[in-house]
């Protein structure tokens, strides 16, 4: 065994690393997220009958949001203009 350690601040990584890290920290907010609605949309709002609905326009919306077709910047003017919520 070396006495020695890796000081982890001086290993090195490829931008590919960085990128798949970054990626897949995004990845795991937003299934984070999308956990946490879906289960205060059941727990509080009692919204068993309809909850399917509401993922297939989540869904639905975020793939228009990966395509190009809608800005989530838009979402969120809209959520704060029409309805009065701040998305931070």
């Amino acid at each position: 065994m070396s006495g020695k350690k890796t000081n982890p601040n001086r290993i090195h990584r490829t931008e590919a690393d960085c990128k798949r890290e970054y990626l897949r920290g995004i990845g795991d907010g937003v299934r984070l997220s999308r956990v946490i609605m879906l289960t205060v949309l059941l727990d509080k709002f009692n919204a068993r009958d309809y909850i399917m609905d509401v993922w297939k326009q989540v869904e639905k919306l975020s793939i228009e949001c990966k395509e190009g077709r809608v800005s989530v910047f838009d979402l969120e003017r809209v959520l704060l203009e029409e309805y009065d919520i701040e998305c931070k």
